[in-house]
């Protein structure tokens, strides 16, 4: 929790040291490691620690929506589009998904030239999220903002 709220004020460094701290005595916690990869995909550090212990945390649980769109969101950040593609299609197919899991499959899907589906997968977290501003910006211009 102290790497989440650390991570929440921009204290990176002391986000990235909580987390570590916390691996050392529980390094198969996988909620920890889920976190940890998807702050790093965020910002697009140590993405190749983010993708092993994202897959890590996938491998051990296949069928975990959140884990599998943290595991395609650093794919995405790695810029691995079409392994982010398989996986997020695997989570949505799973069901039980949120908004943000529909907003990452089109940015996804934007970033590999399907711009007509990214936005119908952007409408449909619209949908789910009325009150996203960065949602109707992206449906409106058809542009990915990061």
């Amino acid at each position: 929790m102290l790497g989440d709220a650390y991570n929440g004020q921009e204290l990176y460094e002391k986000s990235d040291e909580a987390f570590e701290a916390a691996l050392d005595f529980d390094p198969n916690n996988y909620g920890i490691l889920n976190n940890y990869s998807y702050y790093l995909a965020l910002r697009k550090e140590n993405l190749d620690k983010a993708e092993r212990m994202s897959k890590k945390v996938v491998d051990n649980n296949p069928d975990d929506v959140t884990f599998l769109d943290t595991y395609a969101w650093v794919l995405f950040s790695k810029e691995k589009y079409k392994e982010a593609k398989k996986v997020m299609e695997k989570a949505i197919s799973i069901g039980n998904v949120e908004a943000v899991h529909y907003e990452h499959y089109g940015d996804i899907l934007f970033k590999l030239g399907n711009v007509d589906e990214a936005v119908k997968q952007w409408q449909v977290a619209k949908g789910m999220d009325p009150n996203s501003e960065l949602i109707d910006k992206k449906i409106a211009d058809k542009k990915l903002y990061e």
